[in-house]
């Protein structure tokens, strides 16, 4: 028997797992607490890492450890103002505890004090800049999230209060600085609202500089560069990649080392783009003018560079080649059919398609064409019929028949779609296919997915007594979010909601339903993140979707991934016991479906941890089965493992 549990492991991890994620991540060291006064008063921690507030500016503290908590207290700034309580992540009138738990989100404490005269608000204004595409970061603070393209980011906060924001890049950005009422580099900027303040924040990507000593040339990740030239010397680059460059020594010369690398090896050298890079090549040697000299292309969007020997773009990767001094050499960019050509850099500028140079020092040019890749794509959704699809941000359906979240290029996003009550899922097209309720999306590029649903009402059993009237209402407010959720039932009686998060009930009610239109709420939500709001009445549950503040792959710097074991399979009389083994980097709310063909054999919904993880046993029957396991974590980032189980 033993043998036979062995066997079936080896075959079913032999034959096929499929899942999406990649390493897991070591869990945090730290909880980071963000202090915002409003009012006049002032917040002290036991610590003494906060002093916030009354003129003090010390209002964002890291503290290390896996346990314990730290305890707040406030304090008016003089007899006249009073403390009326807390908010965020703490309630109540007196101290406010947090506890340190390196595996959540990091933490928010209002602190509010008020006067018997009000003194007056006072206006922030934010504004977060970056790339020409809207790319770059977010700035986030009290009663604010500004994205870069955004045009509109502020908020009225009473005269006096003291407020943080914090500045988070997009994937592949850095944070260039604060000007206006902030300044310097900083991840945070504390402002005492005294007047009006505007604040900006600049985005950009890490800039690669390389210097030449000597006769050669340095060419690499949009480089091309040679000693005595002002070109080519310069790229912008993605932040976190490591960019490759290669020394190449003119006629008769050397090349002897490098000076700025992440780690080299002879001619090559390797950059980590951690920030702003200088690198330095040195040569010995040759003869004082090189007699030939690089030339690069990079393409971005969809079209081709041709000319001067290269072929770059849409296949073509004759991106480089050496040309002898004093070569003119003519660029053509070719657009692919439906797109355009939309305008050169480097060596090259203008919007005419083509391009003259000549070869007196290494070149590099870009060739930009519209509807090409960038660092964020979109993904669209539309619902057909009566079900929801969520997954990547995306949070579609109830009345919500198209929906669009950007994403980071490249990524892999899954979609899940649920049919509503008494309604059925008849399939994916677009950039999914099948019938199959979960699909994985590439965006390598821009895509379009359509879920389409039949039935689920009237005829359907259980769809008239409780279905849903609309997608959430969500207000925002000091303490958190305010939600509102709308049904029609057909019975009278007592009904639950629970608030789930990452899998874990965040808020819980209870209350009398009666027959007809209803709605519970407005009941209060503390934490923003991607919730599923659960009614059960009478025996049926009604689920709903809904991003509180920002959700996606934007919406956090931490990484999710899963990551799979080995499956524990023994057999115990006429039935097969299956343990699932895998690992989470962040905590999220999962549910296991197991499919015997195209039949739901088994359903099972729990949350998980950081961490490894074995949820409860499956007792199955002899048969052929594929155990999809779909984890959602709390910004509403989708990942998952496919595991195909042969039981004899």
């Amino acid at each position: 028997m033993a043998a036979r549990a062995a066997a079936w492991s080896a075959v079913a991890l032999a034959a096929l797992t499929i899942g999406v994620g990649g390493a897991v991540g070591q869990a945090a060291t730290t909880t980071t607490v963000r202090v915002q006064v409003i009012g006049l008063g002032g917040v002290q921690d036991d610590k003494n890492q906060i002093d916030c507030g009354k003129g003090a500016t010390r209002c964002r503290a890291s503290y290390s450890g896996t346990t314990g908590s730290i305890v707040f207290s406030a304090a008016p700034a003089d007899p006249s103002w009073t403390f009326s309580g807390w908010n965020g992540d703490c309630t109540g009138t007196t101290t406010c505890v947090v506890g340190i738990d390196p595996s959540d989100d990091d933490s928010e404490v209002i602190a509010t004090f008020t006067t018997p005269t009000p003194p007056g608000n006072r206006t922030l204004s934010v504004k977060a800049n970056g790339d020409a595409q809207g790319d770059g970061g977010n700035i986030a603070g009290e009663d604010i999230d500004c994205d870069t393209g955004d045009a509109d980011c502020t908020t009225d906060v009473t005269l006096g209060s003291t407020l943080t924001i914090v500045e988070t890049p997009d994937e592949g950005f850095v944070f260039g600085g604060w000007s206006g009422a902030c300044s310097g580099t900083s991840r945070s900027c504390t402002l005492q609202m005294d007047d009006n303040k505007t604040a900006t924040g600049t985005f950009r990507k890490p800039r690669l500089s390389v210097s030449v000593n000597g006769n050669g040339t340095v060419t690499g990740g949009g480089i091309a560069c040679t000693s005595g030239s002002s070109s080519g010397c310069s790229a912008d680059e993605d932040s976190g990649q490591d960019v490759s460059l290669t020394a190449t020594p003119g006629s008769g010369g050397a090349f002897t080392s490098w000076s700025g690398c992440t780690s080299s090896s002879g001619a090559s050298c390797t950059v980590t783009m951690s920030g702003d890079k200088s690198v330095t090549a040195n040569f010995t040697g040759g003869s004082t003018g090189p007699t030939t000299f690089p030339l690069s292309v990079s393409v971005t969007g969809s079209g081709t560079v041709t000319g001067g020997g290269l072929t770059c773009g849409e296949g073509g990767t004759a991106c480089s080649a050496t040309l002898a001094s004093g070569t003119n050499v003519t660029l053509t960019a070719e657009p692919s059919s439906g797109e355009t050509f939309q305008t050169w850099g480097g060596a090259c500028n203008g919007s005419a398609r083509t391009c003259s140079l000549t070869m007196s020092a290494a070149r590099s040019v870009t060739a930009t064409f519209s509807g090409g890749s960038s660092a964020q794509v979109a993904l669209t959704v539309g619902v057909t019929g009566h079900g929801t699809v969520t997954g990547g941000g995306i949070a579609c359906g109830n009345g919500r028949t198209v929906c669009t979240a950007r994403q980071r290029q490249g990524a892999t996003v899954g979609l899940t779609a649920t049919r509503a009550p008494g309604a059925t899922f008849v399939g994916w097209s677009g950039a999914c296919s099948g019938k199959t309720p979960t699909c994985t999306v590439e965006m390598d590029a821009a895509k379009r997915v359509t879920a389409a649903f039949a039935g689920g009402t009237g005829a359907a059993a259980g769809s008239a007594a409780l279905r849903s009237l609309g997608r959430p209402v969500v207000s925002r407010t000091a303490a958190g979010f305010q939600v509102t959720l709308h049904f029609r039932t057909a019975e009278r009686g007592r009904a639950r909601v629970q608030a789930l998060r990452a899998g874990r009930i965040q808020t819980a009610l209870a209350f009398n339903a009666a027959v007809g239109a209803s709605k519970v709420g407005p009941f209060p939500v503390a934490k923003p993140g991607f919730y599923t709001f659960a009614l059960r009445l009478g025996g049926r549950t009604l689920r709903w979707t809904a991003c509180l503040g920002r959700c996606g792959e934007r919406a956090t710097s931490s990484p999710f991934a899963l990551t799979r074991g080995q499956p524990t399979v023994d057999e115990t009389g006429t039935l097969w016991s299956v343990t699932l083994h895998f690992r989470s980097s962040q905590p999220a709310g999962a549910v296991v479906r197991v499919l015997r063909g195209r039949v739901l054999a088994r359903e099972v919904r729990f949350p998980i941890r950081t961490g490894a993880t074995a949820p409860g046993t499956l007792l199955l029957t002899p048969g052929s089965y594929r155990i999809r396991l779909v984890a959602t974590d709390g910004y509403g980032r989708v990942r998952t493992l496919t595991w195909y189980a042969l039981l004899p």
